[in-house]
């Protein structure tokens, strides 16, 4: 099994660059995976990837050096399973609010001793002989802290053995809480997970919808980034192009 290099540089306390896939395009997935980011961040949880898109996008990300990082649609056994059993080398697990939840996605996402995966999957075979030996030190669970109870657990969240990065979620983190966007509330529960990451000695995590967010979160000390997204590209392309046509 080939090492997961998001994870390593995440353990080291380097910075990874991501994107995001929503589209549940295939081809999107495979034009992205070329473009030379650290990590593809497939959202099956608000993307339109059903099982037979999240299966063709792993695919194709696959041969590539980008790692393929997969929101399941919920925090569920089967789903985490299902997507590591394609052949995701890491997972955003949403809506993590407690201990006993992160510890119930690690469950699903570590093989026996650390956890309850069952073994199967005919793709694995193909990430090598020693894929269910290494599995458990190569697979990256990040969890997210999106609510406010979220946020009141994240030190416990964090202590879970077996979770490798608190992943902030903002936009339903400051509905949630029910502050104003970007604001001095928002801003601060934000730091806070932060410093929950840095106190348990874990990676920390944020979604970003553009470059110029994701390098002013990479500069606080987050080091899981995404810097957009296919469809937000897309609008931007878009927008782009109708300007130069009307000069």
């Amino acid at each position: 099994m080939k090492q997961n290099s998001v994870l390593a540089k995440l353990k080291n306390g380097e910075t990874t660059i991501g994107i995001s896939l929503g589209l549940g395009s295939v081809v999107t997935a495979e034009i992205f995976a070329n473009a030379g980011f650290d990590w593809i961040w497939i959202d099956a949880q608000h993307g339109e990837f059903d099982d037979a898109a999240l299966l063709g996008a792993l695919q194709v990300i696959f041969p590539t050096p980008s790692v393929p990082i997969v929101r399941p649609g919920s925090n569920e056994f089967f789903r985490i399973g299902r997507a590591l059993d394609h052949g995701a080398e890491g997972l955003v697990v949403p809506m993590v609010n407690s201990a006993e939840q992160a510890a119930a996605a690690v469950h699903a996402a570590k093989y026996p001793p650390q956890g309850g995966r069952s073994s199967g999957g005919p793709r694995l075979g193909l990430f090598g002989e020693d894929y269910f030996d290494r599995a458990n030190e190569e697979v990256l669970v990040a969890v997210q802290i999106e609510t406010a109870e979220a946020l009141a657990a994240a030190d416990d969240i964090a202590a879970v053995a077996g979770v490798d990065c608190l992943f902030v979620g903002p936009s339903d983190l400051r509905t949630s809480m029910q502050v104003e966007r970007w604001g001095e509330e928002h801003e601060a529960a934000i730091a806070e997970v932060l410093e929950a990451a840095r106190n348990a000695g874990i990676g920390s995590g944020i979604a970003c919808g553009n470059p110029e967010d994701a390098l002013k979160r990479a500069d606080e000390g987050f080091q899981l980034v995404t810097c957009g997204s296919d469809s937000s590209l897309l609008r931007v392309g878009l927008d782009a192009t109708k300007a130069a046509l009307r000069r």
